[in-house]
């Protein structure tokens, strides 16, 4: 749990601040942007940190396995220190991870980005309602950073005015260009999990023909035999740790959330943009049931990512 004090701390080394928009001329605007740019160069940060320490542990882990068959079957004891030593650099790696608190912030930080930009465009629309007030249960109990920081931003602006196109169809474009993102994510990694699969059912069906035609026939000297099976065994393990490792690796990605989620925010900008043009109007009801329904899809995202914490763990 991150506390206001220590965004304040890190948001003076930030440098080269995000913008919600380009120009920007009302104070209570421009103080708002400051606290989303600091918020999001920070999100965008961790979040970098946090992919970077999974995909290390992704990639170590299944070269875990392998030197570990390597010395089983092939009897090459030395390389039991290889495993010692990659199984120190994955433990350092989760134990960084921790300390740094990296997912954490990556995620709060997140929040509270998304959360201020509410702000802005409800400040922007003339409205004198404080997003603070309208959060989420869930984003209220774990993550009071976002409470704390709202309540003390100003919200009145000097005038009132249009957000359809800043707000509801950028936002709106935002999220249908992220959803295609998202899919060919999502096939590139179905792809190499159908490899990574097909290459263990290869190597068990290699083993299995192996195996019935040494019953039948004994075509090799029992030395020869097990340096087959060896090698067959370290095919089979190899690429099984490499099917659970890319799973892991691309399930705390939560691809298959993002997508539901990015389509679920375009329709809502799309019903948005819709009642605006049937009515001609940007009523303040209508702005605040979205931003409301924003701030509930910006907790269920929340919920979803918590879960994708690196994990210490070698199969």
């Amino acid at each position: 749990m991150i506390f206001k004090q220590e965004f304040d701390e890190e948001r003076k080394t930030c440098k080269n601040l995000t913008h919600i928009e380009k120009e920007i001329s009302d104070p209570t605007l421009i103080e708002i942007d400051k606290l989303f740019g600091a918020a999001d160069v920070l999100s965008i940060k961790y979040a970098q940190k946090h992919h970077n320490k999974v995909r290390n542990i992704s990639i170590i882990a299944p070269f875990i396995v392998f030197f570990f068959l390597l010395y089983d079957e092939v009897e090459l004891h030395f390389l039991i220190f290889a495993v010692l030593l990659l199984i120190i650099i994955l433990y350092l790696i989760y134990r960084k991870a921790n300390q740094e608190n990296t997912h954490d912030k990556y995620l709060e930080y997140r929040v509270l980005a998304e959360s201020l930009r509410v702000q802005y465009f409800i400040s922007k629309a003339g409205i004198n309602k404080n997003v603070k007030n309208i959060l989420p249960w869930f984003t209220e109990i774990r993550i009071p950073l976002v409470k704390n920081v709202l309540s003390d931003i100003p919200i009145q602006t000097n005038k009132k005015e249009r957000i359809l196109n800043c707000w509801i169809r950028d936002q709106m474009k935002y999220h249908d260009d992220a959803h295609k993102r998202a899919l060919v994510q999502k096939k590139r990694n179905d792809r190499y999990e159908k490899i990574s699969l097909y290459a263990t059912l290869f190597f068990y069906a290699i083993t299995l023909i192996f195996e019935i035609w040494m019953t039948l026939s004994s075509p090799f000297d029992p030395m020869t035999a097990n340096w087959i099976r060896a090698g067959l065994k370290i095919g089979v393990g190899t690429s099984s740790a490499i099917t659970i490792f890319l799973a892991n690796y691309y399930g705390k990605m939560s691809l298959t959330s993002k997508i539901d989620e990015h389509l679920r925010m375009h329709w809502l900008y799309n019903t948005a943009e819709y009642e605006i043009m049937e009515r001609k109007e940007e009523s303040e009801e209508l702005i605040i049931n979205l931003a409301r329904e924003f701030l509930i899809e910006n907790a269920i995202w929340y919920s979803h990512q918590k879960k994708n914490k690196p994990d210490f763990a070698v199969e």
